[in-house]
């Protein structure tokens, strides 16, 4: 975690950055980069609008879904096995709980958070629409954060509402999804399979054997 107990961050150059937008800021401001450049006032309106949305509101949805309705999934995507699992489990349950009473999103009863996580994927695909990224036909700043969120849920949601909706009822997410896996990571498949898993300690762990 970082020094504001958040998840991503980074280190450039000695400093220590918390958050993926700040993350991002910096990036830009140290190296002169701006993906969203080409953009007009009102687009970048509308990738901020649709960021804070997926990031605040369709996020929590998925806490809720992943953390407290189906806590057992938690297995199928972290490395943890035996009790060490279960503490994980029990631990992270209580403190997201504790999270979503905080924002808001827990104070719902179940049908109600996941009647507003799927007007948010459903506003998602909507706004998509045909469009080959999500301000036309180049990647943009808002892609990344966009990117991040949905393959969440085609990948380390497997069987729960959100993905099955997105799967089932708005075939342009999944479109979109596989377009930004084949543009930046071709060889996805090969690293997910694979690849060492490195922490935040820089310690190198073996892959789980099948």
């Amino acid at each position: 975690m970082s020094s504001k107990g958040k998840t991503p961050w980074m280190e450039y150059n000695g400093q220590a950055v918390a958050d993926s937008q700040f993350c991002i800021e910096h990036l830009k401001s140290e190296r002169g980069l701006d993906l969203s450049a080409d953009l007009s006032p009102l687009e970048l309106a509308q990738a901020r609008a649709f960021r804070e949305m997926t990031e605040e509101n369709l996020y929590w949805t998925m806490c809720y879904e992943l953390f407290v309705k189906h806590p057992e999934r938690l297995g199928d995507v972290m490395l943890m096995r035996g009790v060490l699992l279960w503490i994980v489990r029990l631990v992270l349950g209580r403190a997201i709980k504790k999270e979503l009473w905080g924002h808001g999103m827990g104070r719902h009863t179940d049908s109600e958070i996941w009647d507003i996580g799927r007007r948010d994927l459903n506003a998602v695909a909507d706004f998509l629409g045909d469009k080959k990224f999500f301000c036309g036909d180049q990647p943009t700043e808002v892609d990344c954060a966009m990117f991040g969120m949905l393959s969440q849920i085609l990948f380390h949601m497997v069987g729960s509402r959100h993905e099955q909706h997105v799967r089932e009822n708005l075939p342009n997410i999944v479109a979109y999804v596989e377009r930004m896996k084949a543009k930046f990571w071709p060889d996805w498949e090969q690293r997910c399979r694979g690849a060492n898993y490195v922490d935040d300690s820089y310690t190198l762990f073996p892959p789980l054997k099948a």
